[in-house]
């Protein structure tokens, strides 16, 4: 488990077993005490700074109350000695958790904080709200794809927003819409242009095919995993909300894969043809 997935990529109502979690890690996602010493602070984006920043939480009273109360009711102690049992049912009667990062720049006020709220149910954590949205946290790391066409940025950051919002199926319609408009096509039209294809091919064609009429120039990843686009698809038409939205960091994950490896490419072959322009002006 990657608490900066918990916090900054996987979208609300994303829940994770407890029951498979050592306590100190626990403690640490949901209290800002003493004893929470593993993630007192987050690589993050201010959104209001509008610069990458370093988030500090800060031991938090009202927080190490509750931890308290919480190892007084489960008759664990700040070790981790006790039934876990016993204490993921004390969390779950807590009700609410609230993790508080600030921004250590000056005259920072509470505008720049990042907070997140959680909840145990059934013994598993659930992302319940956080303030500023995935989507304007993802803003900043996501903008490198305007170079590739703006309409990409756009489908991605759609994406993500349903996503964060717990609507699943929607976002990995924006996601299949990337692979199938902006990567495979444009591959699919040069091959009608030169006459090697036609339209017609193309739509009576499944997706494995037309991978293999462009191969070899698109993504490796894509190429090598197409199984992407039938998890996609099958999200679109038969899973369930909940299967989409567990399913939508590995799968947003593999879009961006996909997406550096059409930006290498291209920057790729601007560094070729600048080399090649240099070297035919050599004189000999």
């Amino acid at each position: 488990m990657n608490y900066l997935d918990i916090f900054l990529r996987d979208p609300l109502y994303t829940s994770y077993d407890l029951n498979e979690i050592e306590f100190d890690i626990i403690v640490s996602l949901l209290f800002s005490t003493k004893y929470a010493d593993i993630y007192k602070t987050l690589d993050s984006y201010c959104t209001v700074c509008e610069k990458d920043t370093t988030f500090i939480s800060e031991i938090d009273q009202y927080s190490a109350n509750q931890l308290e109360k919480v190892l007084v009711g489960s008759g664990y102690n700040s070790r981790g000695d006790g039934n876990l049992a016993d204490f993921l049912k004390a969390l779950e009667e807590i009700g609410l958790f609230q993790r508080i990062f600030t921004c250590p720049r000056p005259n920072s006020d509470n505008e720049h904080n990042q907070i997140f709220l959680f909840r145990v149910v059934n013994g598993k954590l659930i992302k319940i709200g956080q303030s500023p949205a995935l989507a304007d946290l993802t803003h900043k790391e996501i903008k490198k794809y305007q170079k590739l066409d703006k309409n990409v940025y756009q489908e991605l950051n759609r994406a993500i927003g349903l996503a964060s919002h717990g609507i699943g199926v929607g976002a990995f319609v924006y996601l299949r819409r990337i692979v199938e408009k902006h990567i495979l096509q444009p591959k699919l039209d040069v091959l009608v242009l030169k006459d090697q294809t036609s339209k017609e091919e193309i739509a009576n064609s499944n997706f494995k095919s037309k991978i293999s009429m462009v191969k070899a120039d698109l993504p490796k990843f894509l190429v090598e995993n197409t199984k992407l686009y039938s998890v996609l698809s099958k999200g679109i038409h038969s899973l369930e909300e909940d299967e989409c939205k567990m399913y939508f960091p590995i799968l947003r994950a593999s879009i961006e894969i996909i997406l550096d490896q059409e930006i290498e490419e291209i920057e790729r072959q601007k560094k070729n043809k600048f080399l090649i322009d240099q070297l035919n002006s050599i004189r000999t």
